[in-house]
């Protein structure tokens, strides 16, 4: 897979899907040529990013915690937003812009297929989170 998303989510779809190799768009030529070929003889390549997110998930084990298909900044999100906390106050305990809370939070909703901010706290005190 060619990419410019190495995020976790991109990542683990991207495994699931039986891929072998994962580039980024930022992969120099002959790295990229060299991993298209090894990947023809059956062996996988990863970068060391990817690969790094790999062991990590391989050292917690999958669906460890709630909501495995969010990243750990959206869990933290969704866990702030599950306490009563608002964008900005989310902003601003977690040092980020305002944008990129609601940017989170838009994935969280889509990845928990929620309607609304209601239904993603119902979801997420269900969880225990927010507490």
């Amino acid at each position: 897979m060619l990419t410019m998303s190495e995020d976790d989510a991109s990542v683990f779809a991207a495994l699931r899907a039986g891929a072998r190799g994962y580039a980024l768009k930022g992969t120099g030529g002959t790295d990229f040529i060299a991993a298209v070929r090894a990947v023809a003889r059956g062996e996988a390549v990863y970068g060391a990013a990817v690969a790094r997110r790999i062991r990590r998930f391989l050292a917690t084990g999958p669906g460890s915690g709630p909501f495995p298909e969010l990243t750990q900044r959206e869990r933290e999100i969704l866990d702030l937003l599950a306490s009563g906390k608002s964008n900005a106050d989310i902003a601003r305990i977690l040092f980020l812009s305002l944008k990129t809370v609601k940017n989170h939070l838009t994935n969280v909703f889509a990845k928990l297929q929620a309607a609304d901010r209601a239904q993603a706290v119902v979801r997420a005190r269900q969880a225990g989170l927010g507490e």
